[in-house]
């Protein structure tokens, strides 16, 4: 089996760890099958659908506990663009609508927000006229995080080990193969781009934490894969994880 150790020639940013707020216990290095991670991610797309031809009223969509201004049943593209990206939690250059007026819209996440799992939208309708009018969302590309855009998977992804391999990849809550339970996280950043620019099969990790305190709101993911979720805490319980 190979594995990649390689001493770090290249120049990336990388070894940010703002998210460990303590000196940590840490287990021995493992090895991660760069196969189950993903390069450049997806970024999300969702559509707002208004059905029941209304002919007057307005929506909300809600982004993560946020709620934009109400929207005129009948708008724009450009203006359900601009309610949404008003929210501080998405932010102008981070979302793209099109469509035609009354839509559908088609949502997506970009900047920011690009190559992320991103919560999916809810939509609140006051419409009248037309046939029971209503308003949805729907994802029809899911987001997927890029693991590894500089060449490193970074310092503080959570990782899980495949039962058939034993090997490990990005914890995932909704697997099934043994990653749904969380191992720990990563101490240091593992490059998986070589100089050449050829990709590792397998990379060590170094050390991984499993006994520290952490700040959740600074580790590289925030949802999807690679990301601490509640049965990821539960499962790390020697871990304190802080704001």
């Amino acid at each position: 089996m190979s594995v990649d150790i390689a001493l770090q020639t290249t120049t990336y940013q990388v070894g940010n760890r703002q998210w460990l707020l303590s000196e940590p216990d840490v287990k021995l290095n493992v090895t991660l099958d760069t196969s189950l991670f993903s390069q450049n991610g997806t970024s999300e797309v969702q559509t707002i659908t208004i059905t029941g031809s209304p002919t007057g009223g307005t929506f909300t969509a809600t982004f993560s506990g946020q709620t934009t201004a109400a929207i005129a049943y009948n708008a724009a593209a450009s203006a359900v663009q601009a309610a949404i990206a008003a929210l501080s939690n998405v932010g102008t250059g981070n979302v793209a609508v099109s469509g035609s007026a009354g839509g559908p819209y088609t949502v997506t996440f970009q900047g920011a927000l690009a190559h992320t799992n991103v919560p999916q939208m809810t939509t609140t309708g006051s419409f009248t006229g037309g046939s029971s009018p209503a308003v949805a969302v729907t994802t029809g590309t899911g987001g997927a995080n890029a693991h590894y855009l500089n060449g490193y998977i970074p310092s503080g992804t959570v990782i899980g080990q495949v039962t058939a391999t034993g090997l490990f990849g990005p914890y995932d809550d909704n697997a099934s193969d043994g990653r749904q339970t969380a191992y720990g996280l990563t101490y240091g950043d593992c490059r998986v781009v070589r100089q050449n620019g050829s990709i590792a099969a397998k990379v060590g990790t170094g050390a991984v934490v499993n006994m520290a305190i952490v700040s959740t709101s600074k580790l590289p993911f925030q949802s999807g894969t690679g990301s601490i979720d509640a049965n990821g805490k539960a499962d790390l319980a020697q871990i304190r994880f802080e704001a």
